[in-house]
């Protein structure tokens, strides 16, 4: 995840968070919550796509002021919209939108796939890991994830004024300061952008995205695809392209994200349906309290 936007100093907890033309598509196994990769680095055809290629769009943006100031040209635009496509993903965005705002308390497992290429083989690499979230509006969160032997691999904590990263490899967790203009904010800026608390205008701010159409043999009733591309040079730093697969079954549900690194790796997530909690508990202060395990010590990170 990454929240950079809240930290005074360059924090990268690279996630989920929120990342289908020639891209590798999702395949539905039978039990109709649970997916996986079909050919994670194929290139073959698995979305239909709206839009005009990026070929045919304009070559660069102008340069606009950002929230903190900076002025940024955004990133070439990969597609353009017509007046129908675009309804149609302000449609989706805006039925997502009040999910997402509306979104209290929210608890959910996950489980990640990552794609790695070997430097010693042109197939890639599977990494498999468990995760948890949780979150309560509007700036506490948690994501942790363990490794397939139980592992403690990534976990950060977000108690509303500290970030707290930990770094198992280095033996430490680093303790951030939540800028006070980010306090009581939604966590929008960092991990899961698509999911908590961001307006369908703030999205589009933010990426270029559309609704595609996935091949007819990964379409299922009340599922939307949604792709979308960075528009900045921040974002862009954590992923090229991002899919997204909601359910607008019985409840407005997220299914799963795909975040395309710039690197060519893959990082899925695929999240459990069944167990997922949507304003149906109320979390404990003690939730968002970090513990130092054994061996490891607390940094603070002092404000740049």
């Amino acid at each position: 995840m990454y929240l950079d936007r809240f930290l005074p100093s360059k924090l990268s907890l690279t996630l989920l968070a929120a990342g289908l033309c020639s891209a590798p598509a999702f395949a539905q196994t039978a039990g109709g919550n649970s997916y996986s990769p079909a050919q994670p680095f194929a290139r073959a055809q698995a979305m239909q796509t709206p839009g005009t290629p990026a070929s045919a769009a304009p070559a660069a943006a102008p340069i606009v002021q950002q929230a903190d100031g900076t002025l940024e040209r955004p990133l070439p635009v990969p597609f353009v919209l017509s007046a129908e496509e675009q309804a149609q993903t302000d449609a989706i965005l805006n039925r997502w939108e009040k999910f997402s705002t509306a979104i209290e308390t929210f608890e959910t497992e996950f489980r990640r796939l990552k794609y790695t290429r070997a430097l010693d083989s042109s197939q890639p690499v599977t990494i498999e890991e468990n995760g948890e979230i949780r979150y309560e509006a509007p700036d506490h969160g948690m994501f942790s994830v363990l490794t397939k032997d139980g592992a403690p691999s990534e976990k950060w904590i977000c108690d509303g004024e500290f970030v707290y990263e930990y770094k198992y490899a280095q033996k430490q967790i680093d303790k951030y300061t939540l800028p006070p203009e980010m306090r009581g904010k939604a966590i929008t800026q960092g991990p899961l952008p698509f999911l908590f608390g961001a307006s369908a205008e703030e999205l589009k701010s933010r990426y270029y995205i559309r609704h595609v159409q996935p091949a007819a043999n990964l379409a299922r009733p009340g599922q939307f695809w949604l792709e979308a591309y960075p528009k900045k040079s921040e974002d862009a730093s954590e992923f090229q392209r991002a899919e997204i697969i909601l359910s607008f079954a019985a409840e407005v549900r997220p299914m799963a994200i795909k975040l395309h690194k710039s690197n060519e790796d893959q990082h899925i997530y695929i999240f459990d349906l069944k167990g997922m909690k949507v304003n149906k508990t109320k979390l404990l202060p003690s939730t968002w309290e970090p513990t130092v395990p054994d061996k490891m010590r607390m940094k603070v990170v002092p404000v740049e």
